[in-house]
């Protein structure tokens, strides 16, 4: 009988969307459904023993820190494999499968919700007023490639604002949309509603572009309850973000005589550093923010005395990937630019793979163990890479300066010229792409600062080199159909290497959902598997 390997452990919030119960789950694939025992064990700690089982992916330790489950330990015993969690509030759990998941499909997955009610009580009642600083005419900082930091401010709010609401909290905002609003306005506004606290968000800019990370200020008051919001808030982001830790200050700010609620600025990171700025586009980090703030409210409002205000829920939809095919996504270890590509992936897949499978792999991973990751402090940007990296928009792939001088030196000065062109002339005509259609496809393939995990986040990530190669090579040792793949969360899929042409359509229906993971995910290589209808 065929022992069942464990291939990915991961954690995510999730919502019920008839029951609108939210709720932290903890979920661990494999390639049939495992047997499994749990134990509470001290200081709030939940094991899954996993007899029979065999750890495929790499042993890891996963932080989490979403105010239920602090973090995941997944490693193996003597005997058998086994998943560690660390609980931020001790919580009943159930244990059952996804709904929907048809019985031949695979992964096989163990899932493991924690009710969110000890997150709820603390929220209950509780107004918490957000402040997205600047607005209107004033615009904050600017980033090198002109992000403004009134903007970031604003979605960043918004999204705090939701998923404190999915929580059970009241929720306050100074401004919703893009407009002016005085300090007194916004300490008004917050005081008029009775909030329990404000949280004013921000962006550090600085005329050195070298500062970077998340600072929080405080205002000072006798009761030090500022402080205490301050201190829990940064504990969080420090935790839960990728950016340097500037500590924390007090507010030179002078706050009104009758203001008596507890107030802190936080600086998500600082706009007019390269790297940081390039997280501060990111919309994955926008919602990492605000998950870290939303925790770092829940420290502070279980520590402090109650003073009852009114609350209510709300919650998101679920997002379904396609049924017609499976995905294996698997965990793997950091894989760096000295490791041969081929032996990682025989290593993870090898006990795994059958007939009719196709191996998808990253292009990050490929161009990384090619050396093409470049930091950025190595490349010296022209003029015409300054005034060019402005076209394709703040969130393009040659957002920044040194993107677009690797994107020069790639294709050519010339060729650069006429792929602007192009695309002017095609944005005109109302149709997109054509600067890539014409410098090159392979640009495209360029991932600019903050594009892909750490520590490659501060890097420029050119695309691979001959991924057709790779792919038939990859194949040759594992035994089964290789495709090498850029995928986003929007759903577009770029296959740039095949080794069997005639599966592209289901392999591209399946990524669109993306089961590649460059955050925290940690997931670069997943094993597709067609279905019967295939």
């Amino acid at each position: 009988m065929e022992h069942p390997r464990i291939t990915n452990v991961w954690a995510t919030g999730f919502t019920d969307s008839i029951t609108n119960k939210t709720v932290s789950r903890l979920i661990i694939e494999a390639t049939s459904l495992p047997r499994f025992r749990t134990h509470v064990m001290p200081a709030n700690q939940v094991r899954i023993d996993l007899p029979g089982s065999i750890l495929t992916m790499a042993p890891a330790s996963i932080p989490v820190n979403d105010g239920i489950i602090s973090w995941v330990k997944v490693d193996k015993a003597s005997s058998h494999p086994y998943v560690d969690v660390g609980l931020e509030h001790f919580s009943p759990w159930t244990i059952t499968g996804i709904p929907g998941v048809s019985p031949g499909s695979v992964p096989k997955k163990i899932v493991m919700d924690f009710d969110r009610k000890p997150i709820r009580s603390i929220f209950e009642d509780r107004l918490i007023a957000i402040d997205p600083g600047h607005g209107g005419s004033d615009c904050g900082g600017r980033g090198p490639v002109s992000l403004v930091e009134k903007d970031i401010t604003l979605k960043i709010g918004k999204l705090l604002g939701h998923a404190l609401e999915q929580e059970g909290a009241g929720v306050v905002l100074t401004r919703t949309y893009d407009k002016d609003v005085s300090m007194q306005e916004r300490f008004g506004r917050a005081s008029d509603f009775g909030a329990d606290i404000l949280v004013s968000i921000h962006a550090f800019s600085s005329d050195d572009r070298k500062v970077s990370g998340a600072r929080t200020l405080y205002c000072e008051d006798p009761t030090e309850k500022s402080l205490a919001l301050a201190k829990c808030i940064h504990t969080s982001l420090v935790e839960k973000l990728p950016v340097a830790n500037r500590q924390m200050s007090v507010s030179p700010m002078r706050l009104p005589n009758d203001f008596r609620i507890p107030y802190v600025v936080v600086e998500i990171a600082a706009i007019t550093n390269w790297v940081d700025e390039g997280w501060l586009r990111n919309p994955t980090f926008r919602k990492q923010a605000a998950n870290a703030m939303v925790t770092g409210l829940v420290r502070y409002f279980n520590n402090i005395s109650r003073d009852p205000k009114k609350g209510n829920g709300d919650a998101p939809h679920l997002r379904l990937y396609p049924t017609s095919a499976s995905a294996i996504p698997i965990r793997t270890h950091l894989i760096d630019e000295n490791e041969d590509l081929i032996e990682v992936v025989k290593r993870y897949v090898s006990d795994i793979t059958k007939p009719g499978d196709v191996v998808a792999i990253a292009e990050s991973v490929v161009s990384i163990t090619q050396g093409r990751a470049v930091l950025p402090e190595s490349v010296r940007p022209g003029v015409l890479a300054r005034m060019l990296c402005r076209l394709p928009g703040k969130g393009g792939s040659l957002a920044t300066p040194p993107a677009m001088q690797l994107a020069i030196d790639e294709a050519g000065f010339y060729r650069i010229l006429l792929g602007v062109a192009a695309g002017g002339v095609g944005r005109l005509m109302g149709r997109r792409g054509d600067f890539f259609r014409v410098a090159g496809h392979s640009l495209a393939q360029i991932d600019d600062i903050a594009g892909t995990l750490p520590p490659y986040d501060k890097h420029v990530i050119l695309g691979p080199i001959r991924p057709e190669e790779v792919a038939e090579d990859i194949k040759n040792s594992i035994g089964v159909d290789v495709a090498i793949v850029d995928v986003n969360d929007l759903g577009c899929v770029d296959v740039l290497g095949i080794t069997d042409r005639t599966t592209l359509g289901w392999v591209t229906q399946i990524l669109a959902g993306n089961p590649l993971g460059n955050d925290n995910q940690q997931t670069p290589i997943v094993i597709l598997r067609p279905g019967r209808r295939f």
